[in-house]
């Protein structure tokens, strides 16, 4: 991603006439201060790659353009009190625009039904933590409802949790602890939320407390649920609740960039010795589950550097230039182990996932601008 952001701004300003501080966060220099470094250090424009780097940058300015990537919901990241998903304009009214990297939920519905072929009914998995992968899963429980098909939440333990982001709120903040509220939240437990302290937002968007609750669709039916089987215990296992899963669901689905990242071969071997498909809702989830999408992020942070000579050149105002998503085409791809196991073959419209890996070229089918095109 940050290659196809600086390969446009070369391709756009010239080499000569650009000069790109990359400075990435570890453990002895966080995110707040390499930003404030940005803020007074003469930066015309914040390239924020990643949720955490994003609202950082626009916590520490209101004033420095900054192009996002890498960020699947703006509007959670940024706070913004703008309309639902469907209905908000994509246009954040700040100093703020980007690429969005939320994935086509059309898409993913679509490969559900292609990797099950008696598809009865379909299981959300998602860490309590993780409010991306909510986030994709009430986008695509819109699209199983249209659609007819019954789905069921499932909220799994998980370790894989960025460390880096606890570090940074000690208690030398003296923040009280905040709960980020999933969107799609409307009732259930646990919705008594403390608000954000001061205007910390990434104390408040990285709480390690999200207040959605795992859901049922209204057209789930009691023979879909396991037949005189007790309800699963609040301490469940991980395991546990994945078996429990696979015996009500035809196909899991993991959203793409998951925190259940760390746990998908376990959940993939329980599934697919139960004969439940899996979808990942990104390849390197597709690494393990029987198919998914790809999506090359060369393409995405082309994209944005796209949009840095609209700001710096144009005079364009980033509130005013909606965020979009990568242009970068969805390529199916499945896992021939998985499929062997499952008696599967899949056509052509996919690619075997290794095969496609070891002979792709990172970049190979984004369109670049040449040096002609900026002239015109």
């Amino acid at each position: 991603m940050s290659q196809g952001f600086n390969d446009a701004l070369t391709d756009l300003f010239g080499s000569a006439h650009v000069n790109v501080t990359t400075m990435v966060a570890n453990d002895t220099i966080g995110t707040d201060s390499i930003c404030a470094d940005y803020v007074t250090g003469g930066t015309d424009l914040i390239f924020a790659n990643g949720k955490k780097s994003l609202s950082s940058a626009a916590t520490a300015t209101e004033d420095i353009p900054i192009v996002g990537a890498a960020v699947m919901d703006y509007q959670s990241v940024l706070h913004l009190a703008t309309a639902s998903d469907s209905s908000w304009n994509k246009k954040t009214g700040t100093n703020v625009t980007g690429i969005s990297s939320k994935p086509n939920l059309e898409e993913q519905l679509s490969l559900l039904i292609e990797a099950t072929p008696d598809l009865q009914s379909v299981g959300l998995l998602y860490n309590p933590e993780d409010t991306d992968g909510i986030y994709q899963n009430v986008l695509l429980e819109k699209y199983l409802d249209q659609a007819g098909i019954p789905w069921k939440e499932y909220a799994l333990p998980s370790d894989d949790i960025d460390s880096s982001i606890s570090d940074e709120l000690t208690d030398a903040t003296a923040i009280a602890p905040t709960k980020q509220i999933a969107s799609s939240v409307t009732e259930g437990s646990n919705n008594d939320v403390v608000s954000f302290a001061g205007n910390d937002l990434l104390s408040g968007i990285f709480s390690p407390s999200s207040a959605h609750v795992a859901s049922t669709s209204a057209t789930w039916t009691p023979d879909l649920s396991i037949a005189n089987a007790e309800p699963l215990a609040a301490d469940a296992s991980l395991e546990d609740i994945v078996q429990y899963a696979c015996n009500e669901c035809s196909v899991l689905f993991l959203p793409a960039e998951s925190q259940l990242t760390s746990e998908v071969q376990t959940i993939v071997d329980i599934a697919t010795a139960s004969g439940t498909r899996t979808v990942g809702g990104d390849a390197s989830l597709g690494q393990e589950t029987l198919v998914s999408m790809y999506k090359d992020p060369y393409a995405m942070g082309y994209a944005a550097g796209k949009m840095v000579y609209r700001i710096l050149v144009d005079g364009a105002d980033p509130g005013d230039i909606k965020i979009t998503n990568s242009p970068a085409e969805n390529v199916k791809l499945y896992n021939a182990s998985r499929a062997e196991s499952l008696g599967m073959t899949f056509p052509k419209s996919f690619h075997e996932i290794n095969d496609y890996f070891a002979n792709y070229e990172i970049g190979s089918t984004t369109t670049r601008i040449s040096s002609d095109d900026t002239a015109e």
